[in-house]
């Protein structure tokens, strides 16, 4: 009986229309990855949206931090309640503490960063709008911490991030 009414349900959820994204609708995000961020995203066609993204902190220690940038969002199963989606995207940082490591492996001081990369996620409706939002992105920049401050090495990298995002009616 138990997989049974595990199937139902998770044929309910797949089955569930979530009538939340169509071709027009704007989408507010909130998201956990490295530079947290708010975007606004778009919907272009009923699965492909498009979202700028804006993230401004303040630390003590690393000064003020400015995240710009945009993603492309292709949801594989628009309309449904989850749908798994392929992302990708860029973003420009810009942080006085930032640091780069050179060829010779010497730590620089550089105050902007350009990343881009690319993943897949999963967005689930919750009720009235509201989703969560999971996805994992290679990204060809790295963040890390180290005692003078964020630094940056080239090369390829896996992020995961969380999110919560509202679309609008």
């Amino acid at each position: 009986m138990r997989p049974f009414v595990v199937s139902l349900a998770l044929v309910g959820l797949s089955a569930a229309s979530a009538v939340a994204q169509e071709r027009g609708s704007l989408v507010i995000d909130a998201m956990t990855t490295p530079g947290r961020h708010f975007g606004l995203g778009y919907y272009v066609t009923n699965a492909l949206s498009l979202r700028p993204t804006l993230g401004i902190g303040y630390s003590g220690n690393y000064g003020t931090t400015v995240n710009l940038g945009t993603d492309l969002r292709y949801d594989l199963l628009p309309g449904r309640r989850v749908s798994p989606y392929l992302t990708a995207g860029f973003n420009f940082m810009r942080n006085s503490a930032l640091l780069r490591y050179d060829a010779g492996g010497l730590l620089l001081p550089d105050m902007h960063a350009m990343r881009y990369g690319g993943g897949a996620g999963i967005r689930a409706f919750i009720k009235h709008g509201f989703s969560l939002v999971g996805e994992g992105r290679a990204m060809s920049s790295e963040l890390q911490t180290s005692f003078a401050g964020p630094t940056i090495r080239d090369g390829a990298h896996f992020e995961a991030a969380v999110g919560l995002s509202y679309a609008f009616h």
